[in-house]
């Protein structure tokens, strides 16, 4: 193992390794940690790569393939890693795949964002490879490395770590300058959607590390279809158990699982005993089952907010978001992208459903009209709702439909 490898545990090397970056045209990082049982999961290992500063990126991706990127392990158990993620929060053209979690953590733990990252796992879908597709599999079909996956639950706390945790944790950085620079030549000008989408990976990363008890309920899915008092019992029993994990530090699904949350706020059970006959509940929950009494008897009805989502669409609303799901399957059948980077069916449902109430001009605030998505898919909506597309059957072609002007 050469001594690149071996993880940083000096300051001065990790000032050094954080100007490297900052001088560098494209950086990469990925994170190891623990996050079995635990709200705000370990930091226990940080990885980069980073191409020298003389490195061209507007040359064939093949130059970039053959040039070995610097990479440097560094343990935030022994050293302050402030500065190298401060540094690359900073750059203008930093990597990493599939980094939702891991830019969680460093916003929860540094209070610091990164919207310039570029994720290759988003890549990877815009270029048709596949949907949430791994690094080991992308690196294995771009680079032909026969990386494994084998050590990707080990114990990341254990000192020293062994060679084989040592080698892992490289090889999530090493390769990621050439999958890069693979798929920006793929891509062309779909880069732009790319970076679009990353941007948003990133946003939403922050804003789910800054939630507070106030606006934990905004996390939760399944509100659509509560009454008002059981929505304002779920706000409550959010809160709580919000308030219980940072103070326990377990994952919010140890302390209150979210299917049993809204049990519970559909039931509302009114004591302690009643409580804890409900199917699910949580060994936390049973021990403190006198505040979460209080917390549903406390919920009251017009505390309620009024949610869009709440509102029932009309029957034609309804109609119309399947065949805006059709139309989505045969626009990334066409762009051959993944369709969930188009639209959900929550995307859908929501457009037909504004769309019905307030015509194209209310429709225009929302993802499909924009974003990059206005002119892939959110056109094609506009132009089939009024009139300007038919959706026709055509079993001589792939997708068995076919959208044609009328």
């Amino acid at each position: 193992m050469s001594a690149l490898n071996e993880p940083v545990t000096d300051a001065a090397r990790v000032a050094a390794i954080a100007a490297a970056i900052s001088e560098a045209p494209l950086a990469t990082f990925d994170l190891e940690f623990l996050a079995q049982d635990r709200l705000v999961p370990t930091l226990c290992l940080v990885q980069v790569s980073w191409l020298g500063k003389d490195t061209r990126l507007d040359v064939p991706a093949a130059v970039i393939v053959t040039t070995p990127p610097e990479v440097a392990l560094i343990d935030p158990l022994a050293v302050d890693v402030r500065p190298v993620v401060e540094a690359l929060a900073a750059h203008p053209c930093v990597v990493a795949h599939a980094p939702r979690q891991d830019l969680g953590l460093l916003a929860t733990r540094f209070g610091i964002a990164m919207p310039a990252v570029i994720d290759t796992q988003v890549m990877a879908a815009f270029a048709g490879i596949g949907d949430q597709v791994g690094l080991a599999t992308l690196a294995n079909e771009l680079l032909d490395l026969g990386l494994g996956k084998e050590l990707q639950w080990t114990d990341w706390a254990r000192r020293p770590l062994s060679e084989a945790q040592l080698a892992y944790a490289d090889a999530d950085v090493r390769h990621l300058p050439a999958i890069f620079a693979l798929l920006r030549h793929r891509l062309g000008e779909r880069v732009a959607w790319a970076r679009a989408e990353s941007a948003q990976v990133a946003a939403d990363a922050v804003a789910a590390a800054e939630v507070t008890p106030e606006t934990a309920w905004q996390q939760l899915g399944g509100l659509r279809n509560l009454d008002t008092t059981a929505l304002a019992t779920a706000i409550a029993l959010a809160a709580w158990r919000l308030h219980a994990a940072i103070e326990l530090d377990r994952p919010l699904g140890q302390v209150l699982h979210e299917k049993v949350l809204l049990d519970l706020a559909r039931q509302r059970p009114t004591s302690p005993a009643a409580l804890r006959a409900v199917k699910g509940v949580s060994a936390i929950v049973k021990q403190r089952a006198d505040d979460v009494i209080a917390a549903i008897v406390g919920a009251k009805a017009e505390s309620a907010p009024v949610l869009a989502s709440m509102r029932s669409a009309s029957q034609r609303a309804q109609r119309w978001s399947e065949m805006l799901l059709a139309i989505v399957q045969l626009v990334a059948d066409q762009v051959r992208v993944a369709p969930r980077l188009l639209a959900t069916r929550a995307d859908a449902e929501e457009f037909a459903r504004v769309f019905d109430e307030r015509g194209r001009t209310g429709a225009g605030a929302l993802p499909a009209l924009a974003t990059w998505r206005r002119d892939v898919i959110g056109q094609v909506w506009v132009d089939w709702l009024e009139g300007r597309l038919a959706l026709l059957g055509d079993p001589a072609s792939p997708a068995g439909i076919q959208l044609l002007p009328r």
